[in-house]
């Protein structure tokens, strides 16, 4: 799932890829402010609206020392970019990142492989990875198999999406995803649920605005009424139900770059740490992914 949805972000993804703020040095060492990067600095990947995001969701603030995970900005990717350089740091590490924009999981996969960047900052599945085991390795997870739910997101004009109340009323809707999304498509397709292979995330929210489907997979969002702004598009999950995600998520590190078995052991403790003191869990709660206002909803 790709899940990079910001809470109404004043600049589209193509505007934030023209105004480079993707492949910037964000940080110089493990600090939070932008820097130019420092000599020596290792290449790790974020997408660009997320790396945007992060940046808008810091608004200056230090990285390391943040401790509450709510407000404009944030969700579950946005926050696993705080998680990623707070469990490096807490694990030893001290070498200089430099983000670069990283457009699709199989351009990741090949830049890993070839060792240009050592780490995703965002999480991926696990299965994401079939077939470049030889190159790339995970981490430890940070969310663990059934944790990852999502909701069903459709517009609320669509009357007949949004009064679906169990599996059969859903299998008669028509979905959007992407085949290369491996968890979501096996997912909806245990369900029996039809999925329309959208090759563009951005072209998503307008198929469904535009009556071309019924609904998207998307995470819970933090703000009040669930809602998620995409563009101009304005979706809500269906009420009442949900879709646990079978599987796990890691960051993804490569497994020929030179740093990269430094960069595993220190991300892997300071992960560890961070479970252990409940920072996973309160950031992802707060970030609006680990919702409570869905917690009895019916679960599929």
């Amino acid at each position: 799932m790709l899940a990079c949805n910001p809470h109404a972000a004043p600049l589209s993804r193509r505007d934030c890829l023209r105004l480079g703020l993707a492949g910037t040095a964000l940080m110089g060492g493990l600090s939070g402010s932008p820097t130019h990067a420092a000599e020596g600095a290792v290449l790790a990947a974020g997408p660009a609206d997320v790396m945007a995001d992060y940046q808008r969701f810091l608004n200056q603030r230090d990285v390391l020392q943040l401790n509450d995970f709510g407000g404009p900005y944030s969700r579950r990717d946005v926050v696993e970019v705080v998680l990623f350089h707070q469990a490096l740091h807490r694990g030893g590490w001290r070498t200089a990142l430099k983000f670069q924009d990283m457009p699709s999981v199989e351009r990741l996969l090949r830049e890993l492989g070839t060792g240009h960047v050592i780490s995703s900052s965002t999480s991926y599945w696990s299965e994401d990875i079939s077939g470049a085991e030889a190159s790339v390795q995970l981490s430890q997870a940070v969310i663990g198999d059934g944790e990852f739910e999502a909701g069903f997101y459709t517009v609320e004009t669509n009357t007949r999406a949004m009064s679906a109340k169990n599996l059969k009323d859903l299998q008669a809707l028509s979905g959007l995803s992407n085949q290369t999304w491996l968890v979501d498509w096996r997912n909806l397709k245990r369900l029996g649920i039809q999925a329309q292979h959208v090759t563009n995330w951005e072209l998503m929210p307008k198929m469904v605005a535009a009556g071309r489907a019924d609904f998207l997979l998307a995470p819970f969002q933090a703000t009040p009424d669930l809602s998620l702004q995409v563009g101009n598009v304005r979706l809500l999950p269906i009420p009442g139900v949900k879709i646990g995600m079978q599987g796990t998520r890691h960051y993804l590190i490569s497994k020929v770059h030179p740093e990269a078995q430094k960069l595993q052991a220190a991300l892997n403790a300071g992960l560890q740490q961070l479970r252990q003191q409940g920072v996973i869990r309160k950031a992802y709660m707060q970030s609006g992914f680990l919702n409570s206002k869905v917690s009895d909803w019916l679960r599929l």
